[in-house]
């Protein structure tokens, strides 16, 4: 059970990030990441954005997994994991997301470009933002508040940034599995 001061400072940290929360997901957005089945260029760009603004977050302890797709202009998809150390390094609790959309359909069915995400009654909309940037998000901000907080959870924690899951994840989390040998430990918490 986590100690109820920890949780306090925790979402209270979190409640903090409310503009960055917003604004991260609006630009996650604006990068689509439309696999090669549905007409897309894969997840590249949306990948390095992401590293890119986790490290400018403090993220660090990076490991990549890439699939080689020569169907993308990159040749790869791309997938990876930062880890946020615990006291103990041997079991983990992994919170997987993924970073491809699916294609937004007809545009004349939306009221806005699905890429320029905006903020309506406190929520917002655009292609991506529900499946499933809300949970990458959410667990970026989430591990940031342990970080800043001082922080150090009992188990290390993996957020895994993977590609392909809305067609069949064999470039993504399947790929990981099957080239990093053994991925996860039996006593692992893995959050999909």
């Amino acid at each position: 059970m986590i100690d109820p001061e920890i949780f306090r400072r925790i979402t209270k940290r979190i409640d903090s990030y409310r503009e960055a929360i917003i604004e991260l997901q609006i630009a996650l957005c604006a990068v689509s990441a439309v696999g090669p089945e549905n007409g897309g260029d894969g997840e590249m760009l949306k990948a390095n954005f992401l590293k890119n603004r986790l490290l400018q977050m403090g993220f660090k302890n990076f490991r990549h997994y890439d699939a080689k797709d020569q169907r993308v202009s990159s040749g790869i998809r791309p997938n990876f994991i930062s880890t946020i150390e615990g006291k103990n390094k041997n079991k983990f609790i992994w919170i997987i997301t993924h970073m491809d959309i699916v294609p937004p359909g007809e545009l004349r069915l939306w009221s806005h470009d699905p890429y320029s995400a905006y903020v309506k009654n406190g929520h917002i909309f655009g292609r991506g933002v529900e499946d499933n940037q809300q949970d990458m998000v959410a667990s970026i901000f989430a591990a940031k508040a342990m970080i800043e907080e001082g922080i150090i959870p009992d188990n290390s924690i993996n957020l895994a940034f993977v590609s392909d899951e809305e067609t069949s994840s064999n470039m993504g989390l399947y790929y990981m599995i099957d080239s990093a040998g053994p991925l996860f430990n039996d006593d692992d918490l893995i959050v999909v």
